[in-house]
């Protein structure tokens, strides 16, 4: 499984809450997934036409996101967000499978959320 980064100019808890929290999780997925409901842990998603299930595990001590397709357990991902120094962070985003085009595209669209949302003034 390859790791890809992103070096995001924000604290990691900010990083980590626009990534996590649904309100803000259904801002920033870019297309063509679209947020449909969540339901305790399980977000549900329009993939292309399709509603797709995904269990969400958010660990708050380690910034860590995690996420398992319901229908196919091989679909899945996690995230880390990790301090870089000086209100900075790096975005750290594993894909199964490996999609390097669909995981930059998250962290793109998770970096423009986050200076959105809260370094924009």
């Amino acid at each position: 499984m390859t790791t890809h980064r992103r070096d995001i100019p924000a604290l990691p808890d900010l990083v980590f809450a626009a990534a996590a929290e649904p309100q803000r999780l259904a801002e920033w997925l870019p297309p063509p997934l679209d947020v449909v409901g969540l339901a305790d842990d399980i977000l549900i998603l329009r993939h292309e036409g399709r509603l797709t299930q995904v269990r969400l595990s958010a660990d708050l001590d380690h910034l860590r996101l995690s996420w398992e397709s319901l229908a196919d357990p091989t679909r899945r991902g996690t995230l880390t967000v990790s301090p870089l120094g000086a209100g900075r962070s790096v975005a750290e985003l594993e894909v199964e499978p490996d999609d390097a085009d669909f995981a930059e595209r998250l962290l793109d669209a998770l970096a423009k959320e986050v200076e959105v949302a809260f370094t924009a003034g």
